[in-house]
């Protein structure tokens, strides 16, 4: 009999629990559905890359548990957009249960099928439709694409690289010895995860101040605009060519350049009105190499925005290194100079720093001091031979120990805050009242009458230090 009482208990139970389970049978009322958005819009989408994950939240504004008829996307299974509704990812979801005053997610993505001989960016769209009882809804999709030319572990022979469609890297690139490869004026190269670029060869990017050429990672949202570490880095290997860099951005990298032992037998690496920012390690790492920059940015990076290590050959002039990466914390200051490595019987061989040289440069971050050295002597009475810089006409953010007073290392230093416009935003042009304005010495200046904008900073009482120069409209 104690079976028959268990049964009859359980059917009990389950009848209560029937009865008890709320039903939606609400189908909502005249003025529908709310949402957080009535618009989705995607940026940029390369062809057949997916993008990032959007999201959007449908409420039920009413006093009674609803349940939606039907959610669909209006292209089908042939869209190019992708619904995920309540875990589970359809173009089309039916009997969707939402409780009184609560909410739901639907997550949207969208990957673009490539336009056949497109060069320009183009709209694709779409729509989510939502039907109750006495509404239909819609919410727009939007997203635009652009067609690219994919490239994949490649070696590239002596060729020009255009501005007709960006370029989609994965993994490397590679310029093979004895080829030169050519940037033309707004090319735009983008790098999948890790990709790098490597130069055996020789690079010119010859990017100009209204069609500068970008290197940078895939993602074309807006919230990845100043994220680092999206791509790898450029490479110019030993034994590579006097490669130069015009007119071009450099961002969102693990790395910017890494020159390593270039430049030694023949004319310099030179790197003219370029920024490079976002990275998360280092802007410029550069070692044993001969290398000339000027009227550059080298910006927030996780590491030095520019270092030098193991010896070699630099000028800098007009450049601003200004270093306020927040990502993580930053130990090391945004301008470092070393002259040595440790061989594999950890001995320290010294390699001359034959020359380091800032011209009317500002050096300046958010660490207490922002230039660093770690300089080895092989003779203490001739340092020189090891280890020869001058910082010439700078303002440097220094501690209050550190020691300037030796005027063929340091001439006319000023250690004042140079009062970028706004560093929040990556602007690092001089406000009108910065100590930067016109502190620049003309004969240092003489060569480069331009700056980065192409605004002649010969024109008034003096050039201004760094990499912009600030002229007051009459």
């Amino acid at each position: 009999m104690k079976w028959i009482n268990r049964c009859i208990l359980l059917i009990i139970c389950t009848i209560c629990f029937i009865a008890c389970e709320r039903e939606f049978v609400y189908r909502g009322g005249e003025e529908g559905l709310t949402f957080s958005s009535d618009t989705i819009m995607f940026d940029t989408i390369f062809t057949s890359i997916g993008s990032t994950t959007k999201n959007f939240r449908v409420y039920n504004p009413y006093n009674e548990d609803m349940s939606i008829e039907s959610i669909e996307l209006a292209g089908g299974e042939e869209s190019g957009f992708r619904l995920n509704i309540d875990g589970n990812t359809e173009s089309l979801a039916e009997e969707i249960r939402i409780r009184a005053k609560d909410s739901l997610y639907i997550f949207v993505e969208v990957t673009i099928d490539p336009v056949v001989g497109s060069n320009t960016p183009f709209v694709v769209t779409d729509s989510i439709f939502f039907r109750t009882k006495k509404t239909l809804q819609t919410i727009q999709l939007v997203a635009y694409g652009q067609d690219v030319v994919l490239m994949k572990k490649e070696e590239l022979k002596t060729q020009t690289l255009t501005s007709e469609k960006p370029y989609l890297i994965y993994d490397y690139l590679v310029i093979d010895s004895a080829e030169t490869v050519t940037i033309d004026p707004g090319a735009k190269l983008y790098f999948y995860q890790d990709a790098s670029l490597l130069v055996l060869g020789t690079l010119h990017v010859n990017g100009t101040t209204e069609e500068p050429v970008v290197f940078a990672g895939h993602r074309q949202e807006e919230w990845y605009e100043d994220k680092p570490g999206q791509w790898g880095y450029i490479h110019l290997l030993p034994g590579s060519g006097s490669s130069s860099f015009n007119n071009c951005i450099i961002k969102n990298g693990m790395m910017g350049i890494l020159a390593d032992s270039v430049g030694l037998n023949s004319e310099p690496v030179t790197i003219n009105n370029t920024k490079i920012e976002h990275i998360s390690t280092f802007g410029l790492l550069a070692q044993t190499s001969n290398l000339k920059a000027a009227n550059c940015l080298f910006g927030d990076c996780g590491n030095s925005s520019t270092a030098i290590t193991v010896g070699g050959t630099y000028e800098f002039s007009h450049c601003t290194f200004a270093n306020y990466f927040d990502w993580t914390f930053r130990n090391n200051p945004t301008v470092f100079l070393s002259n040595y490595y440790v061989d594999k019987n950890d001995k320290e061989q010294i390699v001359p720093l034959k020359e380091a040289t800032f011209n009317n440069c500002i050096i300046y971050g958010n660490n207490y001091s922002e230039l660093g050295f770690d300089l080895k002597y092989s003779n203490e009475e001739a340092p020189e031979l090891d280890a020869n810089y001058l910082f010439n006409n700078a303002i440097i953010k220094l501690s209050d120990e550190f020691d300037i007073s030796d005027e063929t290392k340091f001439i006319n230093i000023l250690k004042e805050n140079p009062s970028f416009v706004n560093i929040s935003e990556y602007n690092y042009q001089l406000d009108t009242l910065s100590i930067a304005k016109d502190a620049g010495a003309f004969k240092l200046a003489e060569p480069y009458p331009l700056d980065i904008l192409g605004v002649n900073r010969l024109q008034d009482d003096g050039p201004d230090l760094g990499t912009y120069e600030r002229y007051e409209k009459e």
